[in-house]
């Protein structure tokens, strides 16, 4: 697998593709699935479909890796905290207004409540080609505790950073909780035949400086030390988006295989700064992809171009957004590898 090659050190030209939300909307064959479900946590937790939507983009563009059909959320939801997801509006979940609303799930295993997502990739790794990886993933502890205290997505994350400065102890508690949480969400995914794991810190950006190390560095570690601990040593992927300068006290304290990079990273610095021996994903802006044509290629060209001498695995800075025409996508595909001369 190219991917798991990359993810051990190795350079490759061209580099391994996949893309962030790579099953979804954009594509009119998932939004054919998603017709059948009444909601999103149900199509999440129907194997079939979660299999069949995490295959569609593999057999359309000939990824290098597959991400499992799945969603950040299902933590919170295995949690009892009410999550839904309403149309225009995005997910919505009960506020958490103290730490003893979740303090109950501290010594209790959810693990059962996975058992569909394990099924989904237990089914996915069998019918994907052996070539292509397939991704494990979660939600890091901060971005789940963002959901959670702000009871949907947010753009100043008000609530959860007046909590983390008037209630320190119980913020910390509440990620460690979280922690433990989603160690055992990527356990589930390992044990059924994930080949990666990816922790998507989707909100990082909002923790102050200072807090970086208790918020964000630690937890992140401390996921990988429990994964050991129950023997899951596989590659990991470490996504702390917007931390800027911050990713280089992430590279020397989370022992992770690879940084994916958002789109407002400079590559050229981060491939300055950041350990030679680690691989980066990364980075085309999602709306440079709608955009296509010429830009689109002088930007990959740039991005490829400023890793050549490094491992790299070529991705967006974040999820493909839903008005992403799919021939662009294609067109992508088709120009690294051109470009290279695969």
């Amino acid at each position: 697998m190219k991917l798991i090659e990359t993810l051990s050190g190795k350079r490759s030209n061209p580099p391994p593709i996949w893309i962030m939300r790579q099953a979804g909307r954009y594509l009119p064959e998932y939004r054919a699935v998603r017709q059948t479900e009444p909601d999103f946590i149900s199509f999440c937790l129907n194997p079939k479909k979660a299999c069949k939507v995490t295959v569609q983009p593999i057999k359309r563009y000939q990824f290098d890796a597959s991400i499992i059909f799945s969603d950040i959320l299902l933590i919170p939801w295995a949690m009892n905290r009410n999550v839904r997801f309403i149309g225009g509006i995005g997910p919505k979940l009960d506020v958490l207004t103290s730490l003893k609303d979740i303090e109950i799930y501290a010594n209790k295993d959810l693990s059962s409540k996975y058992e569909a997502v394990g099924k989904a990739v237990k089914l996915t790794r069998q019918t994907l080609p052996n070539k292509t990886a397939l991704i494990g993933f979660s939600g890091a502890p901060w971005t789940l505790m963002t959901y959670l205290l702000e009871g949907g997505s947010s753009r100043d994350f008000e609530n959860t950073k007046s909590f983390l400065w008037q209630k320190p102890n119980e913020a910390i508690e509440i990620i460690r909780i979280l922690t433990e949480k989603i160690a055992e969400f990527l356990i589930v995914q390992a044990n059924q035949g994930v080949n990666v794991l990816m922790l998507f810190d989707s909100w990082a950006s909002a923790v102050p400086a200072s807090w970086r190390n208790e918020i964000i560095y630690k937890p992140h570690q401390n996921i990988l030390e429990i994964l050991r601990k129950n023997e899951v040593y596989l590659p990991f992927i470490g996504f702390p988006k917007g931390i800027g300068e911050g990713l280089i006290n992430y590279a020397n304290e989370v022992e992770t295989n690879c940084i994916a990079l958002d789109q407002n990273t400079d590559p050229f610095w981060a491939n300055r700064v950041l350990p030679s021996n680690i691989a980066i994903q990364g980075n085309l802006d999602p709306l440079c992809l709608v955009t296509g044509g010429q830009q689109m290629k002088d930007q990959i060209s740039r991005i490829i171009d400023c890793f050549a001498d490094r491992p790299h695995i070529f991705n967006l800075g974040h999820g493909v957004v839903p008005q992403t025409p799919p021939e662009h996508i294609q067109d992508l595909v088709d120009f690294i590898r051109i470009k290279t001369g695969e």
